[in-house]
């Protein structure tokens, strides 16, 4: 069976931030070419739920150097759900390869819209820290270039995309950190309600369905 015991809440937030902030997709600075020049991260998906009916949606995400997750969302399905039910998952990850060191996050938290109209502040701050004009930029003038979209004045589709988009603040409630190790257990980091635990088996132990290997 597994041993659960509390661990240095600092720590593991630290080390909870340092993966989020090595696994989000980064600004790219200025463009010099059509098309996008985020550098985006590993795969992410978010969970978001309505009439007891789940969605997932594969997204990029964005780290500020907190617990916070951000996302960038067009009007569609997942922006409809939040704004009826704002409890959503996150998932951050990789393709399973037992043969090697992985980790992954599986995230709780509740999700906040931000746009240029409630919240222009820190809507215009985010965007501009996780590079989304130059990206959105980029990627306008390879549509047009590729004849996508008719030619005009880049800076006037810039301010119609900025209406329509929300910033996606989702913090965290609980936060689950499952450490994969080819020559040991695996072993889950749990960050909830103010502490932090690591839950490991014990030596000689039977691994059990559901016990380590889920983040339930």
């Amino acid at each position: 069976m597994s041993e659960k015991k509390e661990i240095s809440l600092e720590e593991t937030e630290q080390e909870l931030i340092k993966f989020l902030s090595a696994r989000a997709t980064h600004s790219g600075g200025k463009h010099t070419e059509p098309g996008c020049n985020l550098q985006h991260g590993k795969a992410c998906v978010l969970a978001t739920c309505h009439d007891n009916i789940p969605r997932t949606t594969p997204v990029d995400f964005f780290s500020d150097g907190t617990l916070d997750v951000w996302i960038c969302g067009e009007p569609g399905g997942k922006i409809a759900n939040i704004m009826r039910n704002p409890n959503v998952g996150v998932g951050i990850y990789e393709p399973a390869d037992h043969r090697v060191e992985q980790k992954s996050i599986q995230l709780w938290g509740t999700a906040e819209l931000i746009n240029s109209k409630n919240n222009s502040k820190i809507f215009e701050q985010k965007w501009v820290e996780f590079g989304l004009d130059e990206a959105m930029e980029g990627i306008l003038e390879d549509s047009i270039e590729k004849g996508l979209m008719p030619k005009g004045p880049v800076a006037q589709a810039m301010t119609m995309i900025r209406k329509r988009i929300n910033l996606i603040k989702i913090s965290p409630t609980k936060i689950v950190l499952l450490h994969m190790r080819p020559d040991g257990l695996p072993l889950k980091k749990i960050w909830e309600k103010g502490k932090a635990y690591i839950n490991e088996l014990s030596a000689g132990s039977n691994l059990k369905e559901n016990e380590v290997i889920t983040n339930n």
